[in-house]
């Protein structure tokens, strides 16, 4: 029939599809009597309220209107005394409806219906009361291309609203809210009137509803967005959402767990740039943006916060003032161009980072004490026992490749009196070597290749290169001064030479160890008596060969005693007390007898001893260590005093890595700024070497 047809099309004020205007005006025509038998005593508060559809009457055929779909019961419209005409259209059986809205007006019986394009269309009511809702409305039922007139019968209707809002409460995960504990959900919608919405959050590892708490209730209903500023600094958070109308509790929505400490970011601070006077370096930055803001922490590092080989970061201070954005570091680090960092922390534990797309945290300072000495890594040094001066050949401070250079460093003014004119062309593994002669003076001279380089100690010039007559791929070399004799050290055999001015003349030469241990690593020691002590780190003898007063090598003789390396541990010579110290074994041994004099268990790692050789200084800081922040590296140095057979531990303002007594009797460190396996080590290619004179009782 052609009246069921239009069962779908109940609601016949969806879509307003001609205009009181129109030119074929729906008052003409067939329908002539459309508007009569109004109910001009219809009100509007009998009007208003929900209402749905029951049945229809086409052509005097009058047929009930089925719910379309049974899961959702039945289309409504709701009138509102605001004059607003709302209808819900199910479009499935998953209830979730389509909504229209309209603009009303009744006039006499007749409701006018105006969309938002302007358009308007007309109802006729023939019967109005408290339960029962008649209307005459225009529709082409039939599809013939006129409007027919239906008769609509509808009845004061109680939905069973379904909750389309809890389900739909979810964090923000919007980047505009990664820094926040930000909850949306969709605005209410419904037929009901709306009364609030309810936050709830429990918090702890066993979070859950039956231990939640009610923080925030929303009474406005276009109000769909909360953000928790003041949640417990736990691990682990829960929220859920609670909708009601005037018919009670709509719905509530499932916990939302969410663990702070991994979803909520903090921005980087916004580091200004920093200021230097004198001495002292001021950090200064803008408040932190965090709503959840803990506390501001400032460090110091050599690498800016990375994680590369041997970086290194120091907490400076800890500031819990928020709107507290500047300090001043009035003991800089002993290091070359710094990096300040400025972090703020979350009560959750989340620190900022270095950088964002707006702002840097982090700022390397164009600063260096004048303590520091340009190096980034010194190759080996040695001290002049009549001055404050110590000898450094290393690689100066600097991107790249800086090259290697020999300075003659004041300790005593901390700066650096001499730089070599004609440096070195390569590193070596046989330290500089300083030495004083009638003929010649006083010389800093150092291996390289073949030859050897003369270097004025007072001035640093290049003197000369002198190859030694007869030797070849020599590795060792010392000077005899009581003997004015020069003596090197192969792979195979020991020379003596006879130096005129640029000239290295061999007098004589004898083989050293049977077994060929290559020609690294063998090393020289002048001992009393015109001796000389020949070692290899793989020989577990030495030998010691005696000189006449003409240079010629009358003697040898194999002693119980083996030297160290050049790498983590030396042995290292007192020619006054006449003793070896093995710094690995720690143990002291008579160039005399070869016999263990003493031994001792601290300084854990010698680097030197006193002129008397009464004393021994080192540290207890292992070469072996991987450096880090977290390392057990202490600024201390130990000195074992050998006539009380007891070790003291002195602070020191850096890491200490060679200790000597210098020819006033003061206790002298070469010292790092910031933790190093060895003197040798570079980070970052910047400058932390300076010398400092020990405070001892």
């Amino acid at each position: 029939m052609k009246l069921k047809k239009c069962f779908y099309y109940v609601i016949l004020v969806l879509t307003i599809g001609c205009s009181k205007d129109d030119e074929n005006n729906i008052d003409q025509g067939n329908i002539d009597n459309f508007y009569s038998g109004a109910d001009r005593s219809a009100s509007i508060n009998q009007l208003e309220g929900i209402w749905a559809i029951f049945s229809a009457e086409f052509d005097g055929e009058r047929t009930e209107v089925p719910i379309t779909y049974a899961e959702c019961e039945r289309d409504f419209f709701i009138y509102s005394e605001n004059g607003t005409y709302r209808e819900y259209l199910f479009q499935s059986s998953g209830c979730d409806p389509q909504i229209n809205e309209l603009d009303w007006e009744l006039n006499n019986g007749v409701l006018t219906f105006t969309n938002s394009l302007g358009q308007s269309d007309d109802l006729v009511i023939i019967r109005l009361n408290d339960q029962e809702f008649v209307f005459k409305s225009r529709f082409d039922v039939d599809e013939d291309g006129q409007l027919d007139v239906l008769i609509l019968t509808a009845k004061k209707y109680e939905p069973e609203e379904i909750d389309f809002v809890s389900s739909t409460f979810k964090k923000n995960t919007d980047d505009a809210f990664e820094n926040l504990i930000n909850f949306t959900w969709e605005e209410y919608n419904g037929f009901n009137s709306f009364e609030r919405y309810e936050v709830y959050r429990s918090a702890g590892e066993n979070c859950s509803k039956a231990n939640s708490e009610l923080i925030a209730t929303i009474t406005d209903v276009t109000e769909n967005e909360y953000t928790d500023l003041s949640p417990p600094a736990v691990e682990s958070l829960c929220y859920y959402l609670r909708v009601y109308t005037d018919k009670g509790i709509l719905g509530e929505s499932n916990v939302y767990d969410i663990t702070p400490s991994f979803f909520i970011r903090m921005s980087a601070v916004s580091q200004k740039d920093p200021v230097v006077t004198d001495n002292s370096i001021e950090i200064s930055w803008e408040p932190s943006d965090s709503p959840y803001f803990s506390h501001y922490e400032i460090t110091v590092s050599n690498y800016g916060g990375t994680s590369a080989n041997g970086a290194q970061e120091y907490t400076l201070a800890e500031i819990t003032d928020i709107d507290e954005t500047n300090y001043i570091d009035k003991t800089p680090p002993y290091l070359e161009n710094p990096f300040y960092t400025v972090y703020a922390y979350n009560i959750f534990g989340n620190k900022s980072p270095l950088s964002d797309n707006q702002n840097i945290g982090v700022r390397e300072v164009n600063f260096k004490r004048k303590e520091v000495i340009e190096y980034k890594s010194i190759l080996s040094l040695t001290v002049d026992p009549e001055a404050p001066i110590v000898y450094l050949f290393g690689k100066p401070s600097g991107n790249g490749n800086t090259g290697i250079d020999i300075r003659r460093y004041n300790y005593e003014r901390q700066e650096t009196e001499a730089v070599s004119d004609i440096s070195p062309q390569s590193s070596t593994y046989s330290d500089i070597k300083l030495f004083l002669s009638q003929a010649n003076g006083k010389e800093l001279v150092i291996k390289q290749g073949i030859e050897l380089y003369f270097y004025n100690a007072d001035t640093m010039e290049f003197k000369y290169a002198i190859v030694p007559e007869g030797v070849s791929g020599f590795w060792d070399f010392t000077y005899a001064p009581e003997l004015d004799l020069w003596l090197f050290i192969t792979g195979s055999e020991i020379f003596t030479l006879k130096r005129d001015n640029t000239n290295l003349s061999l007098i004589d030469s004898t083989p050293h160890f049977t077994q060929h241990q290559g020609n690294t690593l063998h090393r020289l020691f002048m001992l009393n008596n015109n001796r000389v002590l020949v070692g290899h780190p793989n020989e577990p003898n030495s030998i010691v060969k005696s000189l006449d007063q003409n240079g010629f090598i009358v003697g040898s003789e194999m002693v119980d005693f083996g030297i160290r390396g050049f790498n983590n541990e030396k042995t290292l010579h007192n020619t006054n007390a006449m003793y070896m110290l093995d710094t690995e074994e720690n143990r002291l041994y008579s160039t005399d007898t070869f016999q263990v004099i003493e031994s001792f268990e601290f300084p854990a790692f010698p680097s030197g001893t006193s002129i008397d050789g009464t004393q021994v200084f080192g540290s207890n800081n292992d070469r072996d260590w991987q450096v880090n922040s977290e390392s057990p590296h202490q600024k201390e140095a130990v000195v074992y005093g050998r006539n009380l057979g007891q070790a003291n531990n002195i602070l020191t303002i850096g890491y200490p890595h060679f200790i000597f007594e210098d020819y006033n009797g003061n206790i002298i460190s070469v010292s790092t700024g910031f933790k190093k396996q060895t003197l040798n080590q570079n980070y970052n290619d910047k400058a932390d070497i300076f010398v400092e004179r020990l405070d001892t009782p």
